[in-house]
């Protein structure tokens, strides 16, 4: 879920990851390392320390500011996260010998030369075709319809003229922005907050370094002395230590970013100075001070306005969970929704003609507090003239739903439709006309004409696609593109593409050779792999279901989530 904020930019709500499918997930990866648990104790599988050694070794997460693995970083990591190196390390050993037992099942699983060949011929193989384009024009424009036509289309096609439930409604909304507005925060209370959130206001000092890292004492000295005469540090470090001046650079970094020794030497020398050589367990450093940002606190003053939102904005959780009940009782006593609103300072918005999608009835979305979803529900399960109960708005507050009006969902009878039915009767008349045409010009080349010859006839315009792949390309429509790669070469096929038809001839086919694409063929020749192994991954999971049957309480489920 910490992962989804990220994603979406704000929190996510139980029922939304429940939705979006993150318990079921977790719960498969959870029910997933077990078989293979249970799997491993069956099989009396384990790895050495040495395995584990080379895991935490290996971690980037350990990595200090030299890149390599530091045990200081280890051990912040393993603090933060409430584990003892006993209890990583087994959990750690659990997960590779997992992974081990994973890795055997897939080990090898590769596709055959054929099958890999044969996708390639389908997927790399080039087609060109003669385009002839049939627009809504190329047919005759129908005569108007009669009442019986109209009659007769109406009764076929009802769900072109549904219309969905709409509702009138009344929202009355009170927020903690709202009731944070209101309150006043006294200054003492400010600088007490100012005292306790000191921290939040305090930068660091920090400084930009340059490092090099020799392999010996010798060497560090010899390297120290050579910087003292006056000699360039990177220039220095390329010859003692054969560095890149571009791997010198630490950049900005405060103290607590380095381990302990450096620290201190790094934040006693001057700017411009260089440390003396601080030996760790990487070797010996030599530190040089780049620049300083000296440490920096934001007065009161400056951060006095930031203070009393906070302020206001904690004070209004309290009050407005008393406004609401307050709200609740006036509701209940038989207040109005307006009498309410007004005493209680909630503020009054009507919508007009909202269907279930929250869309009015120009069918644009109808600005709704978020959440969106929330509101909706509420207002199309509340009846008419009826006032909802109090509800939460998120996190953001409170608020009611009043329904004034409701209009249900229904077919709009053929007087109040007539234009419209005789619209959509042309226009399926005119694409039955298209369809019938395109369909002649194909028996006609399937004949023995060229495309050109029969759309000069008809004054069709015709253009000749580009090398396609099955997956199109060139502004062919899908359709089309589907048609010409189920064709033998000179015969042809239409498809409609929106208001109008298509019509091509296949000219040229250039097969894919799988001899000459070397980098191509290993390239599908992973994919295929991956795909194989998944699908492996997949029975052997099912086949350790069989064997340690799963159980799940959903009841449990249901009252944990």
């Amino acid at each position: 879920m910490e992962r989804m904020r990220g994603v979406l930019g704000r929190p996510l709500s139980l029922d939304e990851a429940k939705q979006f499918g993150v318990l079921d997930a977790s719960l498969q990866r959870l029910i997933e390392a077990d078989l293979l648990q249970l799997e491993v104790q069956r099989l009396h599988l384990a790895v050495g320390d040495e395995a584990v050694r080379k895991a935490i070794v290996g971690n980037p997460g350990f990595r200090g500011a030299a890149g390599t693995f530091d045990r200081n970083v280890y051990n912040q990591v393993l603090a933060a996260n409430r584990m003892s190196e006993g209890q990583y390390e087994a959990l750690l050993r659990s997960e590779l010998v997992r992974n081990e037992l994973t890795i055997s099942v897939t080990e090898g699983v590769t596709p055959p030369a054929e099958l890999t060949n044969a996708l390639y011929r389908a997927q790399a193989e080039h087609r060109i075709a003669d385009i002839a384009t049939l627009p809504a024009s190329a047919a005759p424009n129908p005569p108007p319809p009669s009442e019986q036509d109209l009659s007769a289309f109406y009764d076929s096609h009802p769900d072109r003229f549904r219309v969905p439930e709409r509702r009138d409604f009344t929202l009355a909304v009170l927020t903690i922005a709202d009731v944070a507005a209101s309150i006043t925060v006294p200054d003492d209370r400010l600088k007490e907050e100012y005292q306790s959130r000191l921290g939040e206001f305090q930068k660091p000092e920090q400084r930009q370094l340059q490092q090099m890292l020799l392999p010996d004492e010798a060497k560090a000295k010899e390297a120290a002395a050579r910087v003292a005469q006056g000699k360039d540090f990177a220039a220095v470090a390329k010859q003692l230590a054969n560095a890149d001046p571009s791997a010198l650079d630490l950049g900005w970094v405060r103290r607590e970013d380095l381990p302990a020794p450096l620290a201190d030497a790094a934040f006693a020398a001057k700017p411009g100075g260089v440390t003396a050589p601080v030996q760790t367990s990487f070797g010996w450093h030599i530190l040089r001070v780049v620049a300083v940002k000296p440490a920096e606190t934001q007065s009161f003053d400056q951060v006095k306005n930031q203070l009393r939102q906070d302020v206001a904005r904690d004070m209004a959780g309290d009050v407005i969970a008393k406004t609401a009940n307050k709200i609740d009782d006036a509701l209940a006593g038989g207040a109005s929704l307006a009498e309410a609103a007004g005493q209680f300072g909630m503020k009054m918005t009507a919508y007009k003609g909202i269907d279930p999608q929250g869309h009015d009835a120009q069918d644009k979305p109808a600005t709704l507090p978020k959440p969106t979803d929330t509101v909706l529900h509420t207002a199309f399960a509340t009846d008419s003239g009826q006032s909802s109960a109090l509800a939460e708005l998120g996190d953001d507050g409170y608020f009611v739903v009043h329904v004034d009006q409701i209009a249900p969902a229904g077919v709009r009878p053929l007087a109040a439709a007539h234009d419209e039915a005789a619209r959509l009767w042309q226009a399926e008349q005119r694409a039955q006309a298209l369809g019938k045409l395109a369909e002649s010009i194909v028996q006609e080349v399937n004949a023995g004409r060229a495309l050109r010859e029969v759309a000069a006839q008809h004054k069709l315009n015709v253009t000749t696609s580009p090398p396609l792949l099955r997956t199109g390309g060139g502004n062919v429509p899908p359709a089309i593109v589907a048609k010409i790669f189920g064709l033998t070469q000179g015969h042809a096929a239409a498809a409609p593409t929106g208001d109008s038809y298509a019509v091509a001839q296949l000219t040229q086919i250039q097969p894919a050779d799988p001899a000459k694409a070397g980098a191509q063929i290993d390239q599908l020749s992973h994919q295929l792999a991956q795909q194989m192994q998944g699908e492996f991954l997949g029975r052997f999971n099912a086949a350790l279901k069989r064997r340690y049957p799963v159980e799940l309480n959903q009841g449990n489920l249901d009252r944990l989530f």
